[in-house]
């Protein structure tokens, strides 16, 4: 059912995939869904806690490799790919936006989707000091690194629902470049190392 709320949202857009039309994608009655999970607001909830799992447990299992700064953020950008390179990403960004604004939903609900966002700090800190080595000490800094190649990721895949994108391996590297340089420059200043050799 969570799969059919995402794949009717990605085929109609957020406000025309109505409770009937997920219910038809998930070849069952809104009335099953509604026994299942009561509100189409818990339903939506459902779809962000799911996602939430897959990601957080994709994170938490990753390995990042690398000998060189810009090749372990390389990694780091594969494992954050999964999630925010995918065409579910906005999906999940709408539907967390309208449960946190929508005057319908409850404060319970609105409490779930900011634990959310605070849980996903603590899961992705460990994976950049996996990528920064020492220079993960600096928050500010860590906060960059994700902030940069999320954003990147996130941009690419909302051009692509407007116009075919093709991966520009160019931009990726001057991209990573560039982050990797803004960490050694800091870190260098806070005498902090970086993992590189």
């Amino acid at each position: 059912m969570l799969d059919a709320v995402v794949q009717c949202i990605i085929e109609t857009g957020y406000y025309e995939a109505s409770s009937n039309a997920i219910a038809r994608r998930a070849g069952v009655t809104w009335g099953a869904i509604q026994h299942q999970f009561g509100t189409r607001h818990a339903l939506l909830l459902a779809v962000i806690e799911d996602r939430w799992s897959r990601l957080t447990e994709r994170i938490e299992s990753a390995h990042v490799t690398g000998a060189t700064l810009e090749e372990r953020l390389g990694c780091v950008m594969d494992v954050l790919e999964a999630h925010y390179g995918s065409p579910e990403h906005p999906v999940v960004t709408q539907i967390m936006l309208d449960l946190i604004q929508s005057p319908a939903s409850s404060e319970a609900t609105k409490r779930a989707v900011a634990a959310h966002g605070r849980e996903l700090v603590r899961v992705w800190r460990p994976l950049f000091g996996q990528a920064l080595g020492e220079a993960a000490k600096d928050e500010e800094l860590v906060r960059y690194a994700f902030l940069t190649i999320r954003g990147y990721l996130s941009a690419n895949t909302m051009a692509a629902r407007l116009t075919p994108l093709r991966r520009d391996a160019a931009v990726r590297e001057l991209l990573l470049r560039g982050v990797a340089s803004v960490v050694r420059e800091r870190a260098a200043a806070a005498g902090l190392g970086t993992g590189d050799a």
